[in-house]
């Protein structure tokens, strides 16, 4: 659905976490600003504003990206999961197995 929204709206949040963890699809969403940050960190947060108000399309097309290695980690952990639970409840030979 579509809705309204002021252009000039601005929210902020801050904690007292000293290393508070969001998820991919949070980070491209949003500007975290670490008060701990470095001058290399500044710069590459600066150089993504610029590249989102310059050049949107290839803006979009990172976050995408940040996305979808979002999931293909998640999807990757899935598998070990998977493949550690079948070599846990094997018998016998794991060669033999045809499932593993």
């Amino acid at each position: 659905s579509t809705f309204e929204y002021n252009e000039d709206f601005r929210f902020f949040m801050t904690t007292k976490l000293p290393n508070p963890h969001y998820s991919p699809e949070i980070c491209v969403q949003v500007t975290l600003l670490n008060f701990m940050a470095t001058p290399d960190g500044l710069e590459d947060q600066m150089l993504g504003i610029l590249v989102a108000k310059e050049e949107p399309d290839i803006e979009k097309k990172r976050q995408a990206l940040v996305v979808e290695s979002a999931q293909n980690k998640a999807q990757l952990k899935e598998i070990e999961d998977r493949i550690l639970e079948l070599l846990s409840n094997a018998k016998g030979n794991i060669l033999d197995d045809d499932e593993l």
